[in-house]
């Protein structure tokens, strides 16, 4: 929605048929942790090889797949790719990618939506009703390349890992919910979900209900603060909230981080 209204601010006259774009946009999202980005961008590439390609803010870590290598051996037309948070974006001026790629830093999209009637309308209607636990239930929510892993990895067959990793990440889980009922009481109840499978409707209402939101979800929290919610932060398998929080949200946005005994 925050991508929708800038272009439309800017004057960018948008097409839901990508044959008659000049440049299809990727609006952000995660390569770094999800294959299925890298395998989007490549589905584009071979549809519309002859049309700009261009990734909005998105964050860019290195280690688990390659989206480098997928940009810098593809032969399509990818003319911008931008980052949301610095670290991402130093990640990019290290990959070396082709000279013709403009990189570029810039806050979420999402952003884009504070102060406006959009939000204002919904900051007018929230309630206090319950306290939110909105956490992953993905690869995403724990890291799993601990030393002991590795090591247990060599001399465990992989069934006995998988069950091992699995134990691990519900005790996490467990862990972070443990510590947000602490806050709960018969006057604010507690209410667990992960809103980001909710329809965007439901999602918004979600959180505009709650008193306090707890989450490990980038776009949760941005919902959150920019709703007024005091917000505690989880940690994920990597700094992605921490990194946006520290460009974009520190000087005006409620963020408490939370620490999880692992």
């Amino acid at each position: 929605m925050g991508t929708i209204k800038l272009l439309a601010d800017l004057g960018i006259k948008t097409t839901v048929n990508p044959k008659k774009a000049d440049v299809i946009l990727w609006p952000g999202g995660n390569p770094t942790m999800w294959q299925a980005n890298i395998e989007g961008w490549k589905e584009v590439w071979s549809m519309f090889p002859d049309k700009e390609f261009v990734v909005g803010p998105a964050t860019f870590q290195f280690g688990m797949f390659d989206w480098p290598g997928a940009v810098c051996q593809s032969n399509a037309h990818i003319t911008g790719l931008f980052a949301r948070d610095p670290d991402s974006f130093s990640n990019l001026q290290k990959s070396q990618l082709p000279k013709d790629i403009e990189i570029g830093l810039s806050h979420d999209p999402a952003l884009y939506l504070h102060g406006s009637t959009w939000l204002s309308e919904h900051k007018e209607a929230a309630t206090e009703e319950y306290i939110l636990a909105a956490f992953r239930s993905d690869h995403e929510r724990f890291n799993l390349q601990k030393p002991y892993m590795k090591c247990l990895r060599a001399f465990l067959p992989g069934r006995v890992i998988g069950r091992l990793e699995r134990r691990s990440k519900a005790n996490y889980l467990a862990r972070k919910i443990n510590m947000v009922r602490e806050r709960a009481t018969q006057q604010i109840p507690l209410r667990v979900g992960d809103v980001s499978g909710y329809d965007f409707e439901s999602f918004v209402e979600t959180i505009r209900r709650s008193k306090e939101v707890h989450t490990d979800r980038l776009h949760c929290l941005l919902l959150a603060v920019m709703l007024g919610k005091p917000s505690f932060a989880y940690p994920t398998s990597y700094g992605k909230l921490e990194a946006v929080y520290e460009y974009s949200l520190k000087p005006w946005a409620d963020v408490t981080f939370m620490s999880v005994d692992k």
